[in-house]
């Protein structure tokens, strides 16, 4: 896995991705800082498809009197893609550094703005999960699809569309999503309301920037961290479809328990 050069390519379109965002005048309030995040689907795609190969390779079951078991086998290929989960987190190290070196990054606009923001290490730390999720589509798909040919694109289309983030940034479908992407916007006002009887600290944006009204670009550690153990389901759910028979239970099982938990955990955390 480590030698297919397909996650490498990808990392270095990742981190030019990353490297071009900068704030500039003008631009929607926020727009560097939702940008920076979902530049790291390249690396994902890269890791999903490297993982997939050994996995759709190993698809026929071995003979009973084989000396090392199934499950070991499968064991042993996650584990050999678990140094991916270490590029990822160095990934996130460099993203944050990145921001630093701007300076911070913008978000609303005024009397409620700020040009020092920086994503938190909840933020950041769904970029390592992530890597975790991407290992388990790999595996799920190289283990149940009979094509190779079939999988790479059916990959890029899925992570394509995880990076339409915007797609998922409402309230009600953004505890759902795969890449979470913050600020969440959340309606505060008519455009005819004061901006200034708002409280102080909180990051507004009104026209011409929305369809009406004033907005709160709302950010929340606590939302993060429930949406990584959202993700942390999905993984257990989709590395159940890359096992053996036996063990395939628990798997579920913690995904679905770890599924609910995250959903239910963003839904009370989101006002």
């Amino acid at each position: 896995m480590l030698r297919n050069p397909v996650p490498w390519l990808f990392l270095a379109l990742a981190t030019w991705g990353m490297w071009t965002v900068e704030p500039e005048p003008g631009e929607w309030p926020g727009s560097s800082y939702e940008a920076i995040i979902p530049s790291v689907v390249s690396l994902l795609f890269g890791i999903s498809v490297a993982v997939a190969v050994p996995f759709h390779r190993a698809r026929h079951d071995i003979a009973p009197a084989a000396p090392v078991s199934e499950a070991r086998r499968t064991l042993a290929r996650l584990l050999a893609a678990l140094p991916f989960v270490a590029v990822a987190a160095a990934y996130a190290a460099l993203v944050a550094w990145r921001e630093r070196d701007l300076g911070g990054l913008w978000l609303g606009m005024e009397p409620g703005r700020t040009t020092e923001a920086f994503h938190t290490t909840a933020e950041l730390s769904q970029l390592v999960v992530l890597s975790l999720l991407a290992i388990a589509v790999g595996a799920a798909m190289g283990r149940r699809m009979s094509r190779l040919v079939a999988i790479v694109p059916l990959l890029f289309v899925m992570w394509f569309v995880v990076m339409v983030y915007w797609l998922f940034g409402g309230p009600a479908v953004t505890p759902f999503s795969i890449l979470q992407v913050q600020p969440i916007h959340l309606p505060v006002g008519p455009a005819t309301a004061d901006p200034l009887s708002f409280p102080s600290d909180w990051l507004l944006v009104g026209a011409p920037h929305t369809s009406g009204g004033w907005e709160r670009q709302w950010i929340s550690p606590a939302l993060s961290w429930w949406h990584d153990v959202w993700l942390l389901g999905l993984t257990s759910l989709l590395l159940a479809a890359a096992w053996p028979r036996s063990g395939r239970r628990a798997l579920l099982l913690v995904g679905a328990v770890l599924a609910v938990t995250g959903i239910v955990g963003q839904h009370v955390v989101i006002p």
